[in-house]
């Protein structure tokens, strides 16, 4: 599944005139997508390859980091991870990430980032009892990876829940933040000290909708409707009008709006 990476822009305005002294107003494209690599981008080191033939699950899973958002049809049946005794004994997650050692002294080390997030969404829907390192992914916000995250449903063994800090955010206004629509699973928003105002909190209330049902499949909520958190601290253009519209949110128990000085 391809979908659009979620990306803040606030277009900026320039005036300008030609020799007959007619006004233009011209306005900046979107900026290009980053050309930097993502960390698990990165070419491994080929010393770090797999030696030996490893067992039937890890070709399946490896089949399977393509599509977290289906692992659903699979049924509920889940795998018990094992971590080796011995540095002579399989492991799973070492097999799939060379740079993870489960014996090692300085495991506080070890970067998740360096795992393709949809290779990480797989192991923790296939695998209980995982590694605490396992527990949280960090990703920005315009990975092209994101949204595809956002469609995985929760189970009764697995919820993923998105936590978005993007305070001091210049790019965050009242008309680009439909674009965290597409975070159906975020929790918490930290969007203190933005433009972020009264009638963008109200946009992206109004962005909770239920999808329509298709053959097999029953309709679905779409948008943050599992948003327990938001921060909205020193965001001047916020009134007491947005207590109406924080009512939208059915699990939304914190909210910050107090103004420092």
């Amino acid at each position: 599944m391809s979908l659009r990476p979620i990306v803040l822009h606030r277009p900026r305005q320039q005036l300008a005139s030609d020799d007959a002294c007619t006004t233009i107003v011209k306005y900046e494209l979107h900026p290009a997508p980053s050309t930097i690599r993502p960390p698990y981008q990165s070419p491994h080191d080929p010393d770090l390859r797999l030696r030996y033939v490893p067992p039937l699950t890890y070709f399946c899973i490896n089949a399977l980091a393509q599509y977290p958002d289906e692992l659903r049809a699979l049924g509920p049946a889940r795998l018990r991870y094992q971590a080796a005794r011995s540095r002579d004994q399989f492991d799973i997650l070492a097999a799939f990430i060379p740079t993870y050692c489960p014996f090692s002294s300085d495991m506080d080390s070890f970067d998740l980032r360096i795992v393709d997030p949809r290779l990480w969404a797989v192991l923790i829907q296939v695998f209980e009892s995982l590694p605490p390192a396992f527990r949280q992914y960090t990703l920005p916000l315009s990975d092209v990876h994101l949204p595809l995250l956002q469609t995985i449903p929760n189970t009764k063994h697995f919820s993923l829940l998105t936590v978005l800090s993007i305070s001091r955010c210049r790019e965050l206004t009242d008309d680009n933040v439909m674009e965290l629509r597409h975070l159906h699973t975020l929790a918490a928003l930290n969007a203190s000290v933005t433009a972020l105002g009264t009638w963008g909190v109200r946009r992206l209330a109004q962005s909770l909708v239920w999808s329509e049902a298709e053959p097999g499949r029953p309709a679905e909520r779409r948008g943050p409707w599992g948003l327990r958190i938001l921060d909205l601290r020193d965001c001047i253009n916020v009134n007491d009008q947005v207590y109406h519209w924080l009512r939208r949110f059915p699990l939304l128990s914190v909210v910050g709006t107090c103004r420092s000085g």
